[in-house]
């Protein structure tokens, strides 16, 4: 496949976006714990289960996480939680204001409100929920959401429980924090957006969608407080939900990136059809073949299996050649074996595609292909680790490479940080879904929805011009600003006495700078910021050493801002040593001033600068220059 410029619409590109947002209505949906992050002192381990439906079916992405056989620690602390987070007590009513919310964004996007709320439960075993399920309840269908004069159509809003926090993986143990789990989340599903000249277009819808949320004041901002699920597909291949895509830069990538991946799985499966392949029979029985690989040369085959490994391996019929071709970088079949693998705790995967190689030799290859059965046109995975696990993780390959025959599969992908996607689960059907039986319906009457649509926030563009006038900012600034997840920074800055249009620049601009020098500016947390603006505003810090002191920071250089401008050499100066620069300068340059007059003022501004950049505000420096000058004139004449 060429890595040229694709023809969305030639492929039938859709992309459905599914818009997560947390709420900041005080409190958690559930129960009254504070929604705020702490790392708490407590923890307990469970295991989870899969279970059946009320029509008795099994979800198959539920099947998927019990074979991983993972066991899941909470941390929890005590204002962020409590016993309904812990699955130990039934959930309390729903918070009202969280609902109130949700209803106020169906009102302005134009949907339809349900009657009733019903409370359901939503099968979810990977450990981000202590009960194995999540609980949602649809608020509202239908209504259109106005992009640049394209409409989009919304199929559903629905207000839901936020999972836990991940805090990482040691060996077979998941770990994960009970303060995010149950903090309201509102969840806006939009039809699919036919892509007609560029991924793009899914941007710019994403974008619209995030302003209409924030617009409403409602909405918490911040790192991890929104996520983004894409339902990407093309004609002929099944819906792929790419999982938590936070960064909206992110998403043209990974459209391009599914689009080049799905178009090349359909020609994978012609091929298999051609080669006269059947899903039934694609994959042949998984044997253990520890004793062929045990005369394997020196590499990571013998590394493992000289400390307790066992070697397992399947027959892949027709795929010879196609699970190590890679027709766009990143766009390869074994890639994602590999990810199936990682899923299962095992380091990787190893395919006869790859081979020789990994201290395996054509002979033993052949003696392999030999042992599992494999034709001339076939290719053999093998893989290394525990028995149990690893034929777990093969039987879960080995279902993928059958499903390939047939197309692209269904499934649910996570993002990469650089814009590529790596397979985690089967896609969760309607087996996932049954009601919750410890929460009434919640009834919605007309006098609610009449009094949430009298007060309905004003119009993006209405709200960009208040906070524009409000605090002497350019609209372009002010739109930049109230789309920013620092935004709630910049007003805190505003009261501690920061210069409005100084706080704006740093909360968009300089970040924006920053992170387009590579630097990780999500390092950078809110507390860092707040340390910067009260240095400011206290004048311990000029605005002007301000990049100088972020930029430290992003680096890891720095821990704090006081740490970083020691490092920089950045501490303000006094009234008397600015004083005592500016006077030595005006007095070297007397004969300037008398030949130039007034206009002397910009070189002797610039001499100033340059030896207290950083150290002194450009405002107050200009305002002592000026002053000194006119002062030198008077003595002249």
């Amino acid at each position: 496949m060429s890595s040229g410029q694709l023809d969305y619409a030639s492929l039938g590109l859709k992309v459905g976006i599914e818009l997560h947002r947390q709420l900041d209505v005080g409190g958690k949906l559930f129960c009254g714990c504070s929604a705020r992050r702490e790392e708490g002192p407590g923890s307990f381990r469970r295991f989870l289960v899969p279970s059946e439906s009320e029509l008795g079916d099994v979800d198959p992405a539920a099947l998927f996480e019990a074979a991983r056989g993972l066991e899941f620690e909470y941390v929890y602390g005590d204002e962020s939680s409590c016993l309904v987070e812990a699955d130990e007590e039934p959930p309390h009513d729903v918070n009202r204001r969280a609902l109130e919310a949700a209803l106020t964004v169906a009102l302005m996007l134009g949907s339809r409100v349900v009657d009733e709320v019903h409370v359901m439960r939503k099968i979810v075993i990977d450990g981000s929920n202590t009960a194995g399920f999540q609980r949602t309840m649809l608020v509202a269908v239908g209504g259109t959401l106005n992009v640049g004069g394209r409409e989009v159509g919304v199929q559903t809003i629905t207000l839901e429980e936020d999972a836990a926090r991940n805090l990482g993986s040691e060996g077979r143990v998941k770990r994960y924090g009970l303060d995010r789990l149950g903090i309201p989340l509102i969840e806006v599903s939009l039809a699919p957006i036919e892509v007609r000249s560029s991924p793009q277009e899914v941007v710019e819808v994403a974008a619209a969608l995030g302003r209409l949320l924030k617009s409403t004041g409602l909405v918490a901002r911040g790192i991890g407080t929104v996520r983004q699920d894409l339902n990407i597909s093309i004609r002929g291949s099944g819906i792929v939900e790419v999982k938590g895509v936070q960064e909206l830069p992110l998403i043209a990538k990974i459209v391009e990136f599914e689009a080049r991946r799905l178009s090349w799985l359909l020609q994978v499966a012609a091929e298999l059809s051609r080669r006269g392949v059947k899903p039934e029979s694609a994959t042949g029985e998984i044997l253990d073949v520890t004793d062929v690989l045990s005369r394997a040369g020196e590499g990571i085959v013998r590394r493992a299996l000289g400390k307790g490994a066992r070697a397992l391996a399947f027959a892949a019929r027709g795929y010879r050649g196609l699970l190590g071709s890679e027709p766009h970088e990143g766009v390869r079949v074994g890639r994602d074996l590999a990810s199936i693998a990682n899923a299962f705790g095992l380091g990787g995967v190893i395919h006869s595609d790859e081979l020789p190689g990994y201290g395996i030799d054509e002979g033993l290859l052949r003696e392999l292909r030999a042992r599992v059965g494999a034709g001339e046109g076939d290719a053999v995975v093998i893989a290394l680790g525990d028995a149990e696990v690893v034929r777990r993780a093969l039987e879960a390959m080995a279902a993928r490479l059958r499903d390939i025959v047939s197309g692209p599969p269904a499934e649910t992908r996570a993002p990469t940080p650089d814009g590529r996607t790596r397979y985690m689960r089967p896609r969760p059907g309607s087996a996932r879904m049954y009601p919750e039986t410890d929460l009434l319906p919640i009834p919605i009457d007309d006098s609610t929805l009449e009094r949430l649509r009298r007060n309905l926030p004003p119009p993006w563009d209405e709200q960009v011009s208040s906070l524009a006038s409000r605090y002497g900012l350019s609209r372009k600034l002010a739109d930049e600003l109230l789309d920013s997840e620092r935004y709630g920074l910049f007003l805190e800055a505003v009261e501690m006495g920061v210069r409005p249009s100084v706080a704006a620049s740093l909360v968009v601009e300089t970040l924006v700078s920053l992170r387009r020098e590579g630097l990780d500016v999500d390092s950078l947390s809110d507390e860092h910021l707040r340390q910067l603006f009260r240095a400011i505003a206290s004048g311990r810090l000029a605005k002007e050493a301000a990049p100088d002191v972020l930029r430290e920071m992003a680096s890891g250089r720095a821990r704090s801002v006081d740490e970083a401008a020691g490092a920089l050499g950045l501490s303000a100066l006094s009234d008397r040593e600015l004083l005592a620069i500016v006077d030595e300068v005006i007095g070297r340059n007397s004969r300037l001033i008398a030949e130039r007059g007034e206009r002397a003022l910009g070189p002797l501004m610039g001499e100033v600068m340059s030896r207290v950049r950083g150290r002194a505000d450009g405002a107050k420096v200009n305002e002592l220059v000026r002053r000194r000058l006119e002062e030198a004139l008077r003595r002249q004449s």
